[in-house]
């Protein structure tokens, strides 16, 4: 795999090997495996569903030897979404921008396409503020969010080039 880079960028590695270790191993053949869909593009082709978890941990491991772990904990709120690490990275921006933790969460878990649990209606009946105000603080947080996503990613995709994994 280090001799000839399979995946176009960092994106698409880091969501492949996350992809690829939350996929359990079906030893017998099942009416789910077989009718299970794959993608148009498949990366790693010759190798075993075991290979491919060790090529994952792989990629993941160079990227968390680069990152913080506020930066890694960014890139796994994004692709597993806000329930793992979501509360780890609330606190950082609530402090950051000095807003409850909870809208945070709330705020980042939208970020991470996961279902908030409370409606922008209820976060300004709570506040006692209008719904452009609760708007306001939500740009600012996502904001936040997608800077830290892009400087997070910008580690990663360096440190998957110097690996191998990504075509510089």
């Amino acid at each position: 795999m280090a001799g000839d880079p399979d995946f176009p960028s960092a994106h698409v590695a880091i969501s492949w090997a996350i992809r690829r270790l939350r996929t359990p191993i079906c030893q017998s053949p099942s009416i789910y495996r077989m009718a299970r869909k794959t993608s148009g593009i498949e990366y790693c082709v010759g190798c075993s569903p075991w290979e491919k978890i060790v090529e994952a941990n792989y990629i993941l491991k160079a990227v968390q030897k680069v990152l913080t772990p506020l930066e890694c904990a960014i890139l796994q709120t994004y692709f597993t979404g806000g329930y793992e690490r979501g509360e780890e990275i609330a606190g950082w921006v609530s402090k950051s921008l000095s807003r409850d933790k909870w809208f945070t969460f709330d705020i980042v878990r939208g970020w991470a396409m996961e279902r908030p649990r409370h409606t922008t209606k209820w976060w300004g009946k709570k506040y006692g503020v209008g719904s452009s105000t609760i708007s306001r603080w939500q740009i600012e947080i996502i904001d936040k969010l997608d800077i830290a996503l892009a400087s997070a990613m910008t580690g990663a995709q360096q440190a998957l080039q110097d690996s191998g994994h990504v075509a510089e």
